[in-house]
């Protein structure tokens, strides 16, 4: 259910910003983009549910230990991305409100969010470690016991705290201040500490081990810094368009009927 609502917002969030900015943005690309952005979605999830392809390593450290339930829900997951994207959209940022960049980088992070998703599932699927309870998992959730690297709730969280932390230094507030400096350095560590609990619990539930939270945390950043980047370059592009055209004096020449009467007007 929560990933039905999330995908409406999205969709909302979508309609209401290439309304507002019409002008600036190319709806088919857009509309491509989105699409791209389903189904690596789909994909990943498809994947998810599928049992590993190939065992390229075998499990180092005990796999009998006790079975917990997630102390940090997947549902959990879900409604943070749902709540990051929303308030990167609507939340007015440097340039104002419902401004390009906000729609860019509300769209950023569903991208970043879903790309991580795929990336995670296909190592998880190649490698196939065996989870620290795996011999202790349900019988239910036995396609999930042999996929314990990476995590996947820690890259998704590290994710979240990459990108909207780099959404935060670009383009909330202003560096040379005291107050918005103390802000982002505020965000930025708690943002980070959450993730890394995130991790810590995925430890502790016996679901992971120490090596599978690190290279979550990696991809998770990794992938959210190259996504961000690609979004903040598009926005840079669109800015000097922009510039360029406003710069560009509309030239008119308009013709007499008489001859020997031709007039140039320059219009402002």
């Amino acid at each position: 259910m929560l990933k039905k609502i999330f995908l409406s917002i999205l969709i909302f969030n979508f309609c209401v910003f290439t309304k507002a900015q019409a002008e600036s943005l190319k709806p088919v690309f857009e509309l491509g983009e989105w699409g791209l952005t389903a189904a690596v979605f789909y994909t990943a999830r498809k994947i998810d549910k599928m049992p590993v392809w190939i065992s390229l390593s075998s499990s180092k450290g005990t796999t009998d230990r006790s079975f917990h339930e997630n102390t940090i829900s997947s549902s959990k997951l879900y409604a943070a991305a749902g709540a990051a994207a929303l308030g990167i959209g609507f939340i007015p940022n440097n340039a104002g409100w419902l401004k390009e960049s906000s729609y860019r980088h509300s769209k950023g992070i569903v991208e970043a969010l879903s790309a991580t998703y795929f990336v995670t599932n296909v190592a998880k699927n190649i490698v196939g470690r065996k989870r620290p309870s795996f011999d202790n998992y349900p019988k239910s959730e036995c396609v999930d016991a042999d996929k314990s690297f990476p995590s996947g709730h820690t890259s998704i969280s590290f994710a979240l705290a990459t990108y909207s932390t780099l959404y935060v230094f670009d383009h909330i507030g202003h560096w040379d201040r005291n107050v918005d400096k103390a802000g982002k350095l505020l965000y930025l560590t708690g943002s980070h500490v959450l993730a890394a609990y995130v991790g810590y619990t995925r430890v502790t539930d016996n679901r992971h081990f120490v090596s599978d939270v690190i290279a979550g945390g990696l991809i998770g950043g990794t992938v959210s810094a190259l996504v961000y980047h690609y979004q903040n370059n598009c926005i840079s592009k669109s800015e000097s368009s922009d510039n360029v055209s406003k710069k560009t004096l509309p030239v008119l020449l308009s013709f007499n009927p008489f001859p020997a009467s031709v007039s140039l007007t320059i219009s402002f």
